[in-house]
């Protein structure tokens, strides 16, 4: 019985001293947001004085550790390479003094540090490559130096004097050309360093015109008609002629571009060029085909006589231009522009006439044909003239007027018939006529 209560008592006093000792070790260092482990969790005293000597342990120790190290300060701002004044960095690579400035409107800023409120036009500021494309509306009609259909013979006698006068009066009836719809579409990249301008362009314009003449009196010249490929009606029978033109023509031009004016005032709110010069240079290709009918009827409708020329140029060549256009207005949204263009095309010209009279049960069937075949070399005047107006950043509309002049391209068969021979031609075909444009860029 002695022995156990001596042994009980050896183990109260050893359990004492542990627990002690336990109360006086440091705890472990644990920084906000650190994990406790499941150990630390189930060795902690949760109460009793060896919590609170713990508490008091644990509170020395972590006045006596080290902080914890200092955040790093952010770093300084990059400075703005272009200052106040508005003018870039001539120290900074690929700079150089005066080099202005623009803001992401494309508009410039001035020496003054002020930028445009909008764009100087459509293309005109720093944007790096853009497309554009834009489509025309024409309004035109053909004109040739010679468009005849036909020579009306008007012959008057007057016996009122003595000798009796006999007066022939040969008059000729041209083609009348109205105006007719056509249209031009374009698309083309404005350069990086926006001085250049690659364009493609396709024309399409067809018309056409007729004229009926009869009846005619060829007995007493009252009237006599002649028509194309001498089929000319007789007493009572009337001509009918048409003629038509179609023009498919393409450009592929590369431009240069240079701006020239500034502003009026060093302080001007914004530096938009008062005028462009454009120099280019291209290639032109055409398709231009012709055909001019005539039939003889009969009161009836009935027809007798059939004449029919066609005439065709396929070629290409060269092309040379210069346009220049001034700006108005702060920012340029509205300006003025004129254009001239030179093309020289060489190709294949090409014609056929004949001619046919039916059978009327007495004689054969008779037809005449000629076919002619030329190497020609046709030149093309182009001239343009319009007013702009920017309607959005992107968008701009132009309307305007334009003519272009095709040599050796006419009417170019003589008209027989009249009394001083047949009518010559100088052979030119052309076109006028008012446009409507509307631009985008992409």
């Amino acid at each position: 019985m002695k022995i156990a209560i001596h042994a009980i008592a050896g183990v109260a006093l050893m359990c004492a001293a542990w627990s002690s000792a336990r109360a006086a070790e440091p705890p472990a260092v644990r920084y906000p947001g650190q994990a406790v482990s499941h150990a630390a969790r189930m060795s902690r005293p949760a109460t009793g004085p060896a919590s609170n000597q713990a508490s008091s342990s644990q509170a020395s120790y972590y006045a006596d550790a080290e902080p914890a190290p200092a955040a790093e300060p952010a770093p300084e701002p990059v400075p703005d390479p272009i200052p106040e004044d508005g003018q870039l960095d001539v120290m900074g690579p690929g700079f150089t003094e005066g080099m202005e400035t623009w803001d992401e409107s494309g508009g410039e800023c001035d020496s003054c540090g002020e930028c445009c409120g909008g764009s100087c036009g459509p293309g005109r500021g720093p944007h790096g490559r853009l497309w554009y494309g834009g489509v025309d509306y024409l309004l035109f009609r053909p004109r040739y130096s010679q468009a005849i259909a036909a020579v009306r013979r008007q012959e008057t006698t007057d016996t009122s004097t003595f000798p009796t006068t006999t007066t022939i009066s040969d008059t000729v009836i041209e083609y009348p050309f109205d105006y007719s719809s056509g249209f031009r579409v374009f698309a083309g990249v404005r350069l990086l360093d926006c001085g250049g301008d690659f364009q493609v362009a396709y024309w399409r314009m067809v018309n056409n015109a007729s004229v009926v003449e009869g009846p005619a009196d060829i007995n007493n010249n009252n009237p006599a008609i002649a028509g194309n490929l001498k089929n000319n009606p007789g007493t009572g029978e009337f001509l009918n002629a048409e003629t038509g033109i179609t023009a498919n023509i393409f450009d592929a031009d590369f431009t240069k571009i240079i701006s020239m004016g500034g502003p009026c005032d060093p302080c001007d709110p914004c530096f938009c060029p008062r005028w462009d010069l454009r120099f280019f240079v291209g290639a032109r290709a055409a398709n231009i085909n012709r055909y001019n009918n005539n039939v003889v009827t009969e009161a009836n409708g009935d027809e007798l006589s059939f004449g029919n020329i066609n005439a065709h140029f396929t070629g290409a060549g060269p092309r040379i231009g210069l346009a220049s256009r001034r700006y108005f207005g702060q920012n340029g949204y509205w300006s003025v522009y004129g254009k001239a263009a030179q093309a020289i095309l060489i190709g294949e010209y090409s014609m056929s006439r004949n001619l046919l009279v039916p059978s009327d049960g007495t004689i054969a069937n008779q037809i005449t044909n000629q076919y002619d075949k030329y190497s020609r070399t046709i030149p093309a005047t182009d001239i343009e003239v319009g007013l702009s107006w920017q309607a959005a950043p992107f968008t701009m509309v132009t309307v305007g007027y334009f003519w272009q002049c095709w040599w050796d391209l006419g009417q170019s068969e003589p008209m027989q018939g009249t009394e001083f021979g047949a009518l010559d031609t100088s052979n030119i075909l052309g076109f006028d006529g008012l446009f409507v444009r509307g631009e985008m860029l992409f």
